[in-house]
């Protein structure tokens, strides 16, 4: 049930004033005021058929009368209205009630300014192409964020299934990526999860720790691409590597079948980070920069993706930071001692997810081939670097 504003007690006595003003302005009239005073700008420019709209869709589903979700419509702020008439044009009335509440929100960029809490420290948005992505080629600084008590706000690209498609294989990967943020956060309860479907148009399942809003990831599910990028035939040979050479005009989901475009991904990441407004941003290195050859496709495919993003302006670019991907096994170790107990431990949470991987404690996985050498290192290139070619 939603709770609706009732007058405050001032609001009634101030109105009681009015009537008996009146009823004395019977027996003395007051002098004409020389002055009359502009009527009040409305909060936002709702149309009545906007407004009707929002009521038809969603009063029943929200459990209120037509009258007061109309006055509460007509009183709220142009974000607030916006995001209302959003939510119930896209099938989202629950989130009616809290984006009606919310009065942070200077603009209406997304959906997601409305449904997440807002942060009280700093905010990181990271893009990954698969589930571990970021705990081994993020960390430690995705987990020294969380622990100095920045919110983390994770996009994942992949279903991360490896060519077997909606399998147990792809979502026990979930239950990894989840597991390994329970570590970081130093919680284990459950997680909720939801649909959201964004301006774009791209739906977009976020899942987040019940009790805790620091943390939320977002599963898009597109087909995993594999190592050559053209690979798995029973996913259809989808890949993003294909999207973006423009050999595919499109992908589909893999759980929902959506099908979605270059241009619809490049306009959700823009999205995402209006939503967010982050002080940082991770992700993979693109494409074009010269550390990425030998990466996986998916990896710089991603890349390439927020890079044109945030050359349009989507973020700035002090704000950025592109992950050197499987080539940083060619470089100096640069993480040890705690550290790198910490990671490899955080990593073998999700590992023991992972039956590819095969390993579920920091030594087994410090000892895994290949990732064994990448869990040792972490090199982030800030946007402006040279390396980004």
């Amino acid at each position: 049930m939603v709770r609706w504003r009732v007058l405050s007690a001032a609001a009634v006595l101030v109105a009681a004033l009015g009537i008996g003003g009146c009823a004395a302005s019977e027996s003395q009239p007051s002098a004409p005021n020389s002055e009359t005073a502009a009527p009040a700008a409305p909060p936002n420019t709702l149309s009545a058929q906007d407004v009707q709209t929002v009521v038809d869709r969603c009063a029943a589903a929200l459990a209120t009368d037509t009258t007061s979700l109309s006055a509460e419509l007509s009183a709220a702020s142009q974000p607030a209205a916006e995001a209302a008439l959003f939510f119930a044009t896209s099938n989202q009335c629950a989130d009616i009630p809290m984006a009606l509440q919310r009065t942070d929100v200077s603009s209406f960029a997304s959906p997601l300014s409305f449904i997440e809490q807002p942060c009280e420290g700093r905010t990181v948005v990271s893009f990954w192409a698969h589930y571990d992505d970021d705990l081994i080629f993020g960390n430690p600084v995705i987990d020294d964020e969380l622990g100095g008590g920045a919110c983390v706000r994770t996009f994942f690209f992949t279903y991360s299934d490896a060519g077997e498609g909606e399998s147990t294989y792809a979502s026990e990967r979930e239950n990894g990526i989840r597991a390994a943020y329970d570590a970081m956060l130093g919680r284990n309860g459950a997680w909720v999860d939801r649909s959201v479907t964004l301006l774009s148009g791209m739906t977009v399942t976020m899942t987040k720790p019940s009790d805790d809003d620091r943390v939320s990831l977002l599963f898009l599910r597109l087909p995993d691409g594999g190592l050559s990028g053209t690979t798995f035939i029973y996913t259809g040979q989808q890949t993003l590597e294909k999207l973006l050479s423009g050999a595919l005009p499109s992908l589909r989901t893999i759980d929902a079948g959506r099908s979605v475009s270059v241009a619809t991904l490049e306009k959700s990441i823009v999205e995402i980070l209006a939503g967010y407004g982050p002080d940082r941003v991770l992700t993979h290195l693109p494409k074009e920069a010269p550390d990425s050859a030998g990466d996986h496709p998916d990896h710089s495919s991603v890349g390439t993706l927020v890079a044109r993003a945030v050359d349009a302006g989507a973020a700035g670019s002090a704000q950025v930071e592109y992950a050197v991907g499987y080539p940083s096994a060619e470089r100096p170790a640069n993480i040890a001692a705690t550290d790198l107990e910490r990671k490899a431990s955080l990593f073998a949470v999700y590992a023991a997810h992972d039956p590819v991987i095969g390993c579920s404690s920091a030594q087994t996985c410090l000892a895994r081939a290949h990732f064994g050498d990448w869990l040792q290192r972490e090199y982030l290139v800030p946007k402006g670097d040279p390396a980004l070619g």
